[in-house]
């Protein structure tokens, strides 16, 4: 192996490792996350398919409430500002 090939090798390793150094603590709060929202929505694996469905209408009612208020507010008929 030459030396020119042998330095190639060691700066791609050196910076696959800082790379890994520096977001190695980005990656365990990302973990932290996934398993909190795993364990937060657990309880939905029980559901049968007609309470998923049933609760999807209601978030979709919920939502189109709120779109439809937000008109209404003197912020929303100003364009938010």
């Amino acid at each position: 192996m030459s030396a020119g090939v042998w330095s190639r090798l060691r700066e791609r390793v050196e910076e696959a490792w800082n790379r890994h150094v520096r977001y190695r603590e980005l990656y365990r709060q990302l973990d932290w996350m996934r398993a909190d929202v795993k364990a937060r929505t657990a309880w939905m694996d029980g559901l049968s398919e007609e309470e998923l469905a049933e609760m999807l209408r209601s978030l979709a009612g919920c939502i189109d409430a709120v779109q439809a208020t937000d008109g209404d507010t003197p912020e929303g008929r100003e364009g938010g500002a």
